[in-house]
Parts: C-alpha cells; sequence; structure tokens
C-alpha cells in the first residue's frame, strides 16, 4: 500500500514537472532594440524625461548662483535626487506599458512566454510588431 501510494505520487510529480496540465510551450521572442526606438510610448517617455532634465539644470544654475560652495552643493544633490525620481517613474511608466502589452500578445497568441531575442539563440515566435501595437 505505501509502495503503490509512492508510486502514485512520484507519477503525479513527474507530471506536473513535465507541464501535462495543457499548457503551451510555444513561445515569442521581442526585439528590444526595435521596442526602443519604434515604440511611442519609450519616445515620449524619454522625450518628457530630457525636458524635465533640461529645466532641472536650468534652475539648478540659477538656484547655485552667488551661494557658497556647500549650499551649491546642496542643491545639486537635491536636484539630482529629483532627477533620479523623474527617471524611475519614467522606467516603471515603460516596464508597466510593455509588460501590458506582452501579457495581451501572449493572452491572444496563447504563448507560454515572451522572451528578449537576443537572449533565444533560435526558434520562438517574433511577436515585436504586436507588442509596438499594444504599447499605451
Amino acid at each position: 500500500m505505501r509502495k503503490s501510494l509512492l508510486v502514485v505520487l512520484m507519477v503525479l510529480f513527474a507530471l506536473a514537472a513535465v507541464g501535462c496540465g495543457g499548457r503551451n510551450t510555444a513561445f515569442g521572442v521581442v526585439d528590444m532594440q526595435r521596442i526602443e526606438s519604434e515604440s511611442q510610448v519609450f519616445k515620449d517617455v524619454k522625450e518628457d524625461v530630457m525636458k524635465k532634465a533640461a529645466t532641472a539644470q536650468e534652475e539648478v544654475m540659477k538656484e547655485m548662483e552667488g551661494k557658497p560652495q556647500d549650499e551649491a552643493q546642496k542643491i545639486m544633490e537635491n536636484k539630482s535626487a529629483e532627477m533620479q525620481m523623474i527617471q524611475s517613474e519614467a522606467q516603471n511608466k515603460l516596464k508597466a506599458s510593455f509588460e501590458a502589452a506582452t501579457n495581451k500578445v501572449a493572452a491572444d497568441k496563447k504563448l507560454g512566454a515572451i522572451l528578449v531575442k537576443d537572449a533565444v539563440p533560435q526558434g520562438g515566435i517574433d511577436v515585436t510588431d504586436d507588442v509596438l501595437k499594444n504599447m499605451q
């Protein structure tokens, strides 16, 4: 009895490990260089960050004018921290847009995963165009 229970458990674990639950082994690949160069979301976020950086630089120059070294250093540190927050928010926005697009494409095309094309030596379905269309 104990031996048959052990065999049944081993078979169940093996089936779970192999994925007999109907999982699809097809996977997509996405060209990140194209996403960065062609995605309107990516272009808009990059432009926004560049504008905010230029504005921050102008503000720093004005605020530092005529200030002693220690005050100028504090101003610079504050603006640097502000720019890091802006960049972090931009990265989060891009990540959310990309993840939503890849999740939708994976579901629509019934793909088990979407991987970065450069990390896959061969195989996979190129879904770059679909991801570009779905990024918002």
